[in-house]
């Protein structure tokens, strides 16, 4: 079990550099939905070639293909699109904290899954994780208006999907390992990418980024696109959902820490208190969260 909290806290830890250099990219160097292309496509091609290393698995296609093209799409496209175009029309920290209705979205669905009420502590934790989470992201400034609506919606609709592919893709986690479900989710994502995607990659302008924007480029679509997918599959597999959305609840915690490191915030008494109640609020509800 200790291997999943491990894989979960890097997953949050990668996540949490994210949102601002994903504002600093698009889109002034990528459309967001030429992103998405390269993100799928990147990561396909690097499951495939880690899949050569290991014994190959046959898909059951008649059993798991109808699930493995669900979670193709609202794990790997529809979600990815949606974040990166939100992001395009809001402010990151916005983006920060509607991420932060993923854990409540997964909690319900795979209670649903488990046809199962939730014990009074799970609920207990995960309003002390939120509501601490909420508070320090609240603090770094977010505002929400009618001109960052629609990319206010757009990552809320992404945070909705992503919570239906953490529960589904649970489903056939017990048949596969992780580098296989993920070889054909984002084969399922790169096709469904490609009629939105293909054209505005295409006229992308590579010879205009500057390094420091692909240094950043490089760390999306290796460490957010194919790691991060990888390690959430092994937890999930492993652990289950509920456990995997409840640790969004530590990127802000990451961020903030991440943040001081680098000169860019102070730590104060308040915001170490604040991450003290939300890494307990996660402890909390991940000791009562489904299996």
């Amino acid at each position: 079990m200790m291997r999943v909290h491990i894989a979960l806290f890097f997953v949050s830890l990668l996540y949490a550099i994210l949102f601002s250099w994903a504002g600093q990219i698009m889109p002034n160097y990528l459309r967001p939905e030429a992103f998405v292309m390269l993100r799928v496509i990147t990561a396909t091609t690097l499951f495939y070639l880690v899949a050569l290393t290991q014994t190959s698995e046959k898909i059951d296609w008649k059993a798991h293909g109808k699930e493995l093209a669900i979670c193709g799409f609202f794990g790997t496209s529809a979600n990815m699109y949606l974040f990166f175009h939100g992001l395009a029309l809001t402010h990151p920290i916005n983006g920060a904290i509607l991420m932060l209705v993923t854990p409540l979205f997964v909690g319900i669905f795979d209670h649903i899954r488990v046809k199962a009420y939730p014990k009074p502590w799970f609920i207990v934790g995960t309003i002390i994780a939120a509501a601490g989470s909420i508070w320090l992201m609240i603090g770094k400034g977010a505002v929400f208006n009618k001109e960052t609506l629609m990319g206010d919606l757009y990552v809320a609709v992404n945070a909705l999907f992503y919570a239906i592919y953490l529960v589904r893709v649970k489903r056939i986690a017990h048949f596969y390992k992780p580098i296989t479900i993920n070889k054909i989710t984002f084969t399922f994502g790169t096709l469904y990418m490609l009629p939105i995607g293909g054209m505005a990659l295409l006229h992308t302008d590579f010879h205009a980024f500057t390094p420091n924007i692909s240094t950043k480029v490089v760390y999306v679509l290796f460490f957010t696109s194919f790691l991060v997918y990888l390690l959430n599959s092994y937890a999930v597999k492993k652990a289950g959902p509920t456990l995997a959305g409840l640790y969004i609840y530590l990127q802000p915690v990451m961020a903030s820490i991440i943040a001081v490191l680098l000169g860019a915030d102070t730590l104060t008494v308040s915001k170490v208190a604040t991450m003290t109640l939300i890494m307990g609020g996660v402890f909390l509800a991940t000791r009562f969260s489904p299996k």
